[in-house]
């Protein structure tokens, strides 16, 4: 039997072979950058190399050489790159000015991590710095993921890296030498765990600058087999050396509520925050079903803080689809599906319930009452190829609002992406029907529009 092809229109797939983290984001004239964990002889993880794609609008990408493949220090794990515009690091000649990319070396047979640069001056091709690694921290097991970010405060370079149960912030005027400034422990505020693939950004707000720091997490639970990754986020201040978070909460911030959505970081040198993420999940992203790729990136949102009843929250909005809309429709229960690829607005003031289904009765349900909204995609299709895949079933998220709802839903082939609440709440998660779903329906009185993607 030929596996069908869930591959989505949309959202970010590698040409062939496994991906997971987006790495090295960065913004150069138009053209945004984005890097990834990346096994290109093979759909399942293997040695990490870093794939590399460009695009103008977050939609359509160009797929281009693979930028960095493992050395003598280990695999090319997760890592940011940034801009050097002012040449600080010198590695730029001729007016051309440089990209660097710093990164962790993951040692397959010690699992030494370090972090090491490299540099391109074409956008294409890096060379790695004879000097490697540039911060090594021997007595920690688990120290990777860099995410370098321009520090106005102190007018350096400045970076986060993950290092266990806290991330540590260092300092460079060269992006080659390193000092320690500070570490952020998590947990006080928050959920305790693993952390990875950090980011800390300034957002700007009524009431001027907040800064949010972004922690992908590995929570540990009773039973390890259903140990969870989601992300957490913490918004206070960064004083140019460490991170303070100011805004205290009764429960955790979840960046995102759905079971697949991890490892977010933001683009370099932008003057916003723009976030892409990995669309899948650790527990069973091996196991997914494929063709010739395996793994997915979300939807480039931008990242916006709004004063709540609660606090202050991540807000975030879904970038680049208005070009590949057709034109929004009111619609009635029942209307046909014309595409695998299609967005739907949902208005409404009482409970709702919105389901896409097929003939072979496979289904996903959305509903949204007073204080949740839930999704359901128990009954979507194909889940025995893994077992905890069931598990992450049925997402469950508190909403901020208690009157009238809005969900901007977006279906792509297999993948689901829901913001709601003013984008307060998203929530991403995968679904593998055996057929397309062909038919929408909602029980309602609420004004639901569909549109469909070019």
């Amino acid at each position: 039997m030929i596996e069908q092809d869930h591959r989505p229109k949309l959202h970010f797939t590698p040409p062939f072979g496994w991906i997971n983290d987006p790495n090295g984001m960065v913004h150069i004239e138009g053209n945004y950058h984005l890097f990834y964990q990346y096994f290109p002889d093979g759909l399942t993880w293997g040695p990490m190399h870093w794939g590399h794609a460009v695009s103008r609008d977050f939609i359509e990408w160009k797929h281009l050489p693979t930028a960095l493949y493992p050395d003598e220090l280990g695999m090319i794990f997760s890592g940011s790159c940034v801009y050097d515009v002012n040449n600080t690091s010198e590695f730029g000649k001729d007016g051309h000015k440089p990209i660097a990319a710093i990164f962790t070396n993951h040692h397959e047979v010690s699992g030494t991590e370090v972090q090491s640069i490299a540099y391109s001056l074409d956008g294409i091709h890096f060379e790695k710095y004879y000097g490697n690694p540039v911060i090594t921290e021997p007595s920690l097991k688990d120290f990777r993921d860099p995410k370098a970010f321009w520090n106005p405060i102190n007018n350096c370079w400045s970076l986060v890296l993950a290092a266990n149960d806290r991330v540590k912030f260092y300092r460079s005027d060269n992006l080659k030498l390193w000092s320690k400034t500070g570490d952020f422990v998590v947990g006080g505020n928050g959920v305790f765990g693993i952390c990875e693939c950090p980011d800390c950004f300034p957002v700007k707000t009524e009431c001027g600058i907040k800064w949010v720091l972004i922690i992908s997490m590995i929570i540990p639970v009773d039973d390890e087999r259903k140990q969870v990754h989601k992300t957490q986020y913490f918004i206070g201040q960064f004083d140019g050396d460490t991170f303070v978070d100011t805004e205290r909460s009764d429960d955790p911030l979840w960046l995102n509520c759905g079971p697949d959505h991890y490892a977010g970081v933001t683009f370099q040198n932008l003057d916003k925050p723009v976030m892409i993420g990995w669309a899948n999940n650790w527990k069973y992203a091996c196991d997914t079903p494929a063709t010739d790729y395996r793994g997915q990136m979300t939807l480039a949102t931008e990242i916006k803080l709004k004063n709540t009843a609660l606090g202050w929250r991540v807000a975030m909005t879904p970038l680049g689809l208005e070009a590949y809309k057709t034109k929004e429709l009111y619609v009635n229960s029942g209307v046909k599906f014309k595409s695998n690829a299609f967005g739907v607005n949902v208005r409404g003031a009482d409970n709702e319930k919105i389901i896409f289904s097929n003939e072979e009765g496979e289904e996903i349900c959305i509903e949204v009452t007073n204080s949740e909204i839930i999704v359901d995609r128990t009954k979507s299709g194909k889940k025995v190829f893994h077992p905890l895949y069931d598990f992450y079933g049925k997402t469950i998220a508190k909403r901020f609002s208690y009157k009238d709802f809005e969900l901007k839903i977006i279906f792509d082939v297999s993948l689901l992406e829901i913001f709601a609440d003013d984008g307060l709440i998203s929530i991403t998660m995968s679904v593998y029907p055996d057929n397309p779903y062909s038919t929408l329906k909602f029980d309602g009185d609420s004004k639901v529009e569909l549109y469909y993607f070019n």
